[in-house]
């Protein structure tokens, strides 16, 4: 009797149990990018970029295509907010929408402009959206539009911003947790913002194999968003370096000065000297790959102050100034211009932040958190009328270790040069 009773219980557990609730794959329609914009009657229009499932099987065809055929598929329709704008679009996918996959968001400027509180809720609350998905801002335009241009690089224009954004000088793409985090300590927040590009210079095809330039996707800089989550302005691509290094997030950067006609003077002469005024076409490019940021909160009287010590080391890849890098003395010159060229630039955007955002989006707020937690207490409440009245002491010290495989050009000396 024992024995029918566990011959009976096996059998039961091999009907009843199993993954009853599962979805196979070819029933699923993987989302990879997810992109949500504003209309002017206060709907949102939701855009999803889903992987077409014979571009898998593709073995990497370029230009995104297989046959002809795009390699992604993108679907928009309307609703009140994410969840019920991706329920009216599963009315016309014979998949189910998968969205574990989805790596990266796209909010149009409007919706920006308006506050993203609306639409950020979801992803931080249904288990199927990935914390370290990326988010984006589409400058000037729409995530519907810039999710339906096709990306010649890469299968889906999705995978294509991430890896912009990688290969721009951020050591990761900026995600939701990151953002999320942000808002939650400073109360500013930062997101990448990506513009579209028509080419420079537009070019007819002569044959149907011509491959002229394109209008394409670019990294504009970073949209900033103040303490309500609505959209403050943005950082230029030649901006958002400053933040990322005083942050110790920048992983590489390259850097081209103008050196004057002094920079060139003999050798031994004072390094002030690389501190002049420019000349046209004289100059040095410098590709620094080791950044680092000291930022030292000082409190004597009233409001605080910082010392915000940048430190670098990099190499120089071009030169097209008079100087003879052979020399180290030369070499020093360049430093020197390069440090100031660059402590200059850092200020600029500093004071573009203070006065223009208002936003705390160096971390300074949390430095003094850290360091002096009873003196924050006392400075939190009122940070957002403070941060645009601090005072900032910057300044960049740039180790240069390296001129190439030359010192000297292997061309004929330049005029100006030294003999």
């Amino acid at each position: 009797m024992f024995r029918k009773v566990i011959v009976i219980s096996v059998a039961l557990s091999l009907v009843l149990t199993g993954c009853w609730d599962r979805q196979e794959l070819n029933d699923q329609a993987i989302i990879l990018g997810w992109g949500m914009d504003l209309l002017e009657d206060g709907r949102y229009l939701a855009t999803a970029n889903l992987v077409l499932p014979l571009a898998s099987k593709s073995g990497g065809q370029q230009g995104g295509e297989q046959g002809g055929r795009s390699g992604f598929m993108t679907e928009s329709a309307y609703g009140k907010n994410n969840r019920d704008a991706e329920q009216n679009m599963q009315r016309k996918l014979s998949r189910v929408l998968f969205p574990g996959h989805r790596r990266n968001i796209f909010i149009g400027e409007k919706l920006a402009e308006q506050g993203v509180f609306s639409i950020l809720d979801e992803y931080g609350r249904s288990p199927m959206v990935r914390p370290r998905a990326n988010i984006f801002v589409v400058r000037k335009g729409t995530a519907q539009e810039a999710m339906s241009l096709a990306y010649q690089l890469e299968t889906n224009p999705a995978v294509a911003v991430q890896k912009i954004q990688e290969k721009s000088g951020a050591p990761i793409s900026r995600s939701l947790l990151d953002f999320f985090i942000s808002a939650n300590g400073t109360g500013c927040g930062i997101m990448p913002a990506l513009t579209i590009l028509p080419p420079e210079v537009k070019i007819d095809k002569k044959s149907k194999n011509d491959s002229p330039p394109q209008t394409t996707l670019g990294l504009y800089g970073v949209a900033v968003f103040n303490e309500q989550l609505k959209l403050a302005g943005y950082l230029k691509y030649d901006e958002f370096w400053a933040r990322l290094w005083i942050t110790n997030l920048l992983a590489f950067r390259t850097f081209t000065t103008i050196i004057n006609d002094v920079d060139a003077d003999k050798p031994g002469g004072a390094v002030e000297d690389a501190l002049s005024g420019a000349s046209r076409g004289k100059t040095v490019t410098v590709t620094v790959d080791s950044f680092k940021s000291d930022i030292t909160p000082i409190f004597s009287g009233g409001l605080p102050r910082f010392r915000i010590l940048l430190k670098g080391k990099g190499y120089i890849e071009e030169n097209n100034s008079p100087l003879n890098l052979s020399k180290p003395a030369n070499v020093k010159k360049v430093e020197a211009r390069m440090n100031q060229y660059l402590a200059e630039e850092i200020r600029k955007v500093v004071t573009k932040v203070q006065k223009d955002f208002k936003c705390d989006i160096f971390g300074l707020g949390d430095t003094i958190h850290r360091r002096h937690p009873y003196r924050w207490k006392k400075l939190a409440a009122d940070w957002e009328t403070i941060f645009p009245e601090v005072d900032l002491d910057i300044t960049v010290k740039l180790n240069l270790t390296g001129t190439g495989l030359t010192g000297e050009s292997l061309l004929p000396k330049r005029e100006g040069g030294e003999k």
